[in-house]
């Protein structure tokens, strides 16, 4: 099999009528693996009143029942959001009767994401910055905050990508030539301010 990963965008359209046609191409691309419909709430909106979102749901909840056997359907997104979702509907519970809860990164977690994130970029932290960037990513996750932005992938890249134009602007200050090992290594200072 293979993975179809789709979000909104990828299921609504911007007329009345080319919904259903989008989503049932984006499923019938799925057919013998897995569609994975990433921010699933999207599609209905904060009000449940979005009529193109809820012609994209109503079909996919059709074509999940019609493609049963050839297809696996995983709809995710975040736990208070996704409830709201799945009550929206009421076929939605039948149809995606299992529920798994992820919970959020620890920090050592998000600092592997992070070093594999900067291998990419063949770039690495110093030890130094390594413990600062953890205690940073300790930090992320707030008792009784949002959870999206507790242990999250996404606030690793973020803080990752401010920290390389951190290091840019340090290593272009006294117009020295650098070593490769000062090029590619990310220092304490370079993630100063990069929390938020």
């Amino acid at each position: 099999g293979h993975l179809i990963e789709a979000d909104r965008a990828a299921l609504v359209a911007g007329y009345s009528g080319q919904t259903a046609l989008k989503t049932k191409a984006v499923v019938e691309s799925a057919l013998g693996g897995v569609l994975f419909v990433d921010e699933a709430y999207a599609l209905v909106g904060e009000d449940g009143k979005d009529s193109f979102g809820r012609e994209a749901l109503d079909t996919l909840i059709k074509l999940v029942e019609d493609f049963r056997t050839d297809l696996v359907v995983i709809i995710a997104g975040y736990s208070v959001e996704m409830a709201k979702l799945l009550d929206t509907n009421p076929g939605l519970r039948s149809r995606f009767p299992t529920v798994l809860e992820f919970d959020d990164y620890t920090p050592d977690e998000l600092l592997e994401i992070a070093d594999q994130m900067l291998l990419q970029d063949v770039l690495v932290l110093s030890d130094p910055a390594a413990q600062r960037l953890k205690s940073i990513l300790s930090n992320l996750k707030v008792p009784g905050g949002d959870p999206r932005a507790n242990g999250n992938g996404r606030a690793v890249r973020n803080i990752l990508e401010r920290a390389k134009r951190s290091q840019a602007i340090r290593l272009q200050r006294g117009g020295v030539r650098h070593s490769q090992d000062e090029l590619c290594t990310l220092l304490p200072e370079d993630l100063e301010g990069c929390a938020g």
